[in-house]
């Protein structure tokens, strides 16, 4: 199980939103191989619910006072250098 949720989404605009994610250790395997799979060359890896056609993420929220987001992607930008 992995889910991927935002508190107070309506402070998104003033930037006081916070993004939380809920696991049990199958969904923390998940993830950590999917980070592995980005660090060994891959550029994105994409995370969606069953309502988005992926089975990735869960569909029950599991925060206090959150909402479900039902696409998460994570992204390898190139390293910057100064």
């Amino acid at each position: 199980m992995l889910t991927v949720e935002i508190r107070d989404a309506n402070l998104v605009e003033s930037g006081s939103a916070e993004v939380q994610i809920f696991c049990d250790t199958e969904g923390l395997s998940f993830l950590i191989e999917q980070l592995r799979r980005l660090s060994s060359g891959s550029t994105h890896v994409h995370f969606m619910t069953p309502a988005w056609a992926g089975s990735e993420l869960g569909e029950k929220p599991l925060g206090e006072g959150t909402d479900l987001i039902h696409h998460f992607r994570v992204t390898v930008v190139p390293d910057q250098t100064s």
